[in-house]
């Protein structure tokens, strides 16, 4: 997202991204969550807090240390996994009034945009020996999560929206134009890795099949599948 060891600021900014999106419901007031979100939570916290700890080793040169904290990622993903799965499921059974509709197009957007988190967590990993490639593809789980913290704070903050169904489009447009600033920048200096127009790609495609969601095919595969849809 900019030059090595640099992107700790991006990393910054996408955390008030997300304090600001979650506050009402968690870091505003986290003696109010179960214990699966406060799991998620936390996990969801120390994932952010890594990659800019991450960052700034490497600015370091700090090689050794970044590897080894680099592990501790293998036991957030595990958590984040878990806890992700049943965020999806009080989503589709809790009191949130969320019109039917909606609820088919977070679930799309929810088990999406997991299994985008799976894959650019894995090819992190995968290419974790090529830097250039590692460090875009670790920083880009960042957008992942940044998607529902954005959804919240427009849907929240800016009535014309009409709350969250009107906020998805702007979280979209959002999180594609940073990748957009990052293409550029990576242009900029003379070269254009993969990772993030595979990423752009990724959520332009996401964000046209939730209105694909919405219909009766998706319903129907969502029913076959066990959901309470």
């Amino acid at each position: 997202m900019a030059r090595t060891g640099s992107a700790y600021i991006f990393f910054l900014a996408g955390f008030a991204a997300i304090l600001a999106g979650f506050w009402p419901t968690f870091y505003g007031d986290p003696a109010s969550n179960d214990v699966w979100h406060t799991l998620h939570g936390i996990a969801s916290t120390l994932w952010v807090v890594l990659l800019i700890v991450q960052s700034l080793l490497i600015g370091r040169r700090n090689h050794r240390l970044h590897e080894r904290l680099g592990w501790l990622s293998l036991g957030l993903f595990a958590v984040l996994m878990a806890t992700s799965g049943y965020m999806v499921w009080v989503e589709l059974v809790g009191v949130e009034p969320f019109p039917h509709e909606l609820r088919l197009s977070l679930l799309f957007l929810d088990v999406m945009l997991l299994l985008l988190f799976v894959a650019t967590y894995g090819l992190g990993l995968a290419y974790r020996r090529q830097r250039r490639l590692h460090a875009r593809l670790m920083g880009s789980t960042i957008l992942i999560g940044l998607g529902p913290a954005l959804g919240r704070l427009y849907g929240e903050q800016i009535p014309a929206l009409h709350g969250l169904a009107g906020a998805l489009p702007w979280m979209f447009w959002t999180i594609e134009a940073v990748l957009v600033v990052a293409i550029v920048l990576d242009l900029r200096g003379g070269r254009l890795p993969w990772p993030f127009p595979t990423m752009l790609a990724a959520f332009v495609a996401i964000q046209l099949g939730s209105d694909w969601a919405t219909g009766p095919t998706f319903a129907a595969l969502a029913r076959t599948a066990g959901a309470p849809i």
